[in-house]
Formats: structure tokens, sequence, C-alpha cells
């Protein structure tokens, strides 16, 4: 056998261990007795599993859709009864459309029933989303919140408006002390505002104010993305949007433009927010197209 021959052969061998490796992976973490921390590459997904069925807030990208039933099954049927998305991004709806053709129940804010039943433009990054198909949309919306009781507990789904988006929802599990806190709370990181979807970032900073009027230090909250918080956590990201906000209004008031803003850039302190898929340049746009 040639060293080509040899080659080739190892290289065809590692192939199935190849695709294995970059199939969709989720991982499961408990948080309580009956609620679990679903992580694929999307939105963070929260699963009830009790005697009333699986109910998921949020159900990431639709490619995920085989590795999460893959997870429920180790929990559950592998099936879902309720959804709750707490907004329209696809990163946290794309599993929408399988799940409502299997008969899950989902729910949402008005707004968000609108944005996937109509062609979005997404401004910030240079994409077009379009409508989705009737599977996904929801089949329950609501203007201002819901109760939902289901496998023991009492599930809030309360609407903070004009802050991620136009259609954001906190999913609070009463009785297990449990949020789910949607794109509302990028852990330790500057967050996306969908400026083009009605978020602003004053409205953003405004709703976590209120939040944590309601989360108490026990609280164990699930951010849209990263990993379990606390309050010490939210209030750490709530001084960074009012500190920031502030460095910005500072600048504008030096007459700085916004590319001037970006090259003097925010207080060192905050260098490491920048680490995620919004970095300080783009932080300090938001804010000052959305003050």
């Amino acid at each position: 056998m040639t060293a080509r021959t040899l080659l080739l052969g190892l290289c065809l061998l590692a192939l199935p261990a190849l695709a294995q490796n970059d199939a969709p992976k989720v991982t499961t973490t408990p948080i309580t007795d009956s609620l679990y921390l679903l992580q694929g590459r999307g939105g963070n997904v929260v699963a009830s599993v009790g005697a009333d069925g699986v109910l998921l807030v949020d159900d990431d990208y639709a490619n995920f859709g085989a590795a999460y039933r893959e997870a429920l099954d180790t929990l559950a049927d592998g099936r879902a009864r309720f959804i709750v998305n707490t907004h329209w991004h696809g990163d946290h709806t794309g599993g929408n459309a399988a799940w409502g053709e299997e008969g899950a129940v989902i729910l949402a804010h008005d707004n968000v029933r609108q944005r996937m039943s109509t062609r979005q433009e997404n401004t910030f990054f240079g994409r077009v989303t379009e409508a989705s198909p009737a599977a996904a949309l929801p089949l329950v919306t609501y203007g201002d919140s819901l109760a939902l009781h289901v496998n023991g507990d009492t599930v809030e789904v309360q609407h903070y408006p004009r802050g991620h988006t136009d259609g954001d929802s906190v999913v609070f599990f009463v009785g297990a002390n449990v949020v789910h806190m949607g794109d509302h709370f990028f852990k330790d990181r500057f967050p996306f505002v969908d400026i083009a979807s009605g978020g602003t970032v004053g409205g953003f900073t405004s709703n976590i104010e209120a939040l944590l009027q309601r989360i108490g230090p026990d609280t164990v909250i699930v951010p849209g993305h990263g990993s379990l918080a606390n309050r010490a956590d939210l209030e750490r990201y709530y001084q960074m949007l009012r500190e920031t906000r502030a460095e910005v209004e500072a600048m504008r008031k030096q007459g700085l433009d916004l590319e001037a803003m970006q090259a003097q850039g925010l207080d060192g302190k905050w260098e490491s927010w920048g680490g995620g898929f919004i970095n300080e340049a783009s932080w300090i746009a938001f804010i000052v197209a959305s003050p």
C-alpha cells in the first residue's frame, strides 16, 4: 500500500466521525426538578417537564430540531405541547414550524406574529427574512401579558415594550423563582438592539430597571445568550447600560459625530463586553441611533 493510498483510506475513515462532530448538539443543564436549560447554537431554551407535558420557552434554529428532540427524549417523550416565543428572531423561533406541525400551541406577543407573518428587513445585518410558514406562527397572542398553569407552576408571560424589539416578553416561572429574559439579557456582553424591529436602547434600559424591581436575590435568571445568571449579574448589566449611555451622551455634547465617538471609544472597563457578536463600535452606534 502506497503512502498516498494509506492517507486516502485514513481520511475516508475519518469522514463519519467528522460529520458526527459537526452535527447539531444540545446540552442539558438542570435548573430545578422540572426545569431544564437547553443550549444549542441560538438563543437559550428552557423546558418545563411534567404531568401537563413539555413547555418550551423559545426553540433555537430550525436545523437544531432533531437535537432538541433527542434532548427531550431523555427528559420526556420528545414532544412539546406548548411553545412560548420571547420575540420573533429566527435563533429563538426557528423550531416553531416543526413543533407547530405536530400540534404544539405557540404563544407570543401580538407583534411577534405580525413580524413573523410579513417580510422583515434587518439593516444592521443586511438581511431579509421572508414570512414564516403558517405552522410557525403563534396561535395565541396577547397585548400585555398572560398566565399558564403548567406542571404545578404558574408561568407568567409579560411584554416589555421597545427593548430588544417591539415584541419582547419575559417569562416568569413563579413557584420555581426562575425567569427567562429572552434577548433583553446578553450576559456580560453588549446586547443587540434591533432598531428596525422597534427596539430602542432607552426602552431596553428602562425595562431592565423595571425587571430589577421584580427579580429577587435568589432568582435564577436565564439570559437569551450566555450561562445561567443571578441578580448580581443583572445589576452589573444594568450598570453597563446606564454608564455607557452616559458616556456616549457626554461625547455627543462635545460635538463628536458617530465616527469620532467610535474612535474615542468607551471607558476601558467595558472592553470585555465587546467580546460577543456586538462589538463596542456597534454598541455606540445603537446608542446614538436610539438614545
